[in-house]
């Protein structure tokens, strides 16, 4: 997922994306919020521990949950429409009207499957879709970039912190899709304004890009991400 080194492939977005990266929250459906699905504790606890010592779910609840989905179209389009909507207190009425047609010209997963499909993540799963945005703030905020390995061993770990969720192991397959999709959207807005601060040389949107990034994961999952190291086993403490 070499991040720094590729341009932003949304064009289209470069408009509204910078300034929306900057200044968005993290957009989830409905009530979702990243501090409940992702409990803080449950976060803190995966952090810097091998996978073999990771706290797990009970063998019922691997039976019973799952963090992957089977896509429907129906749900994709509500999830454009409420995301396009909840932008528009960001990039205002003319940017969402941008955004929203940028967004059904294509297929957004598609788009995202080709900065992350070559290490391994895939569509059609939760974790999938949360490692892929958590690895990008974290490389926006520490200038720094990642690779399949860390990639697949992040996605181990959001996986595990989902399913020990109660919170998370209650949505319904549609609610699922909802929230990883969602995350995509929001990681193809910054990462085209991350893309583009990249392909420009602009070292001061590429600084403010990365300050959003750590207030953004603060402020939402009380994580610092320039506390947290890469590494094969997935997030470390520094």
């Amino acid at each position: 997922m070499p991040f720094a080194r590729r341009a932003a492939a949304l064009l289209l977005l470069c408009g509204p994306a910078p300034l929306a990266a900057q200044d968005m929250p993290t957009i989830l459906p409905n009530d979702y919020v990243l501090h409940d699905i992702l409990n803080q504790q449950r976060i803190e606890a995966s952090i810097g521990r091998p996978n073999a010592t990771r706290a797990r779910p009970t063998p019922a609840a691997r039976s019973a949950a799952t963090t992957s989905y089977r896509p429907s179209p129906a749900v994709s389009a509500r999830v454009r429409e409420q995301f396009t909507t909840a932008m528009t207190r960001v990039v205002g009425a003319q940017g969402s009207r941008q955004l929203a047609g940028a967004l059904s010209a294509g297929d957004p997963v598609r788009n995202w499957l080709q900065f992350v499909g070559s290490d391994g993540l895939r569509g059609g799963d939760a974790a999938d879709a949360l490692a892929s945005y958590w690895i990008l703030n974290w490389v926006m905020a520490n200038d720094a970039d990642s690779d399949r390995s860390q990639a697949l061993a992040v996605r181990a770990q959001v996986r595990g912190v989902l399913l020990a969720n109660p919170g998370f192991t209650r949505l319904t397959e549609a609610q699922r899709q909802e929230m990883a999709e969602t995350l995509i959207l929001n990681f193809l807005m910054q990462h085209a304004a991350y893309g583009e601060a990249v392909r420009r040389g602009d070292r001061d949107l590429k600084a403010r890009l990365g300050a959003a990034a750590v207030a953004r994961f603060r402020n939402e999952m009380g994580l610092d991400l320039r506390g947290l190291r890469l590494t094969a086993a997935g997030f470390a403490r520094r």
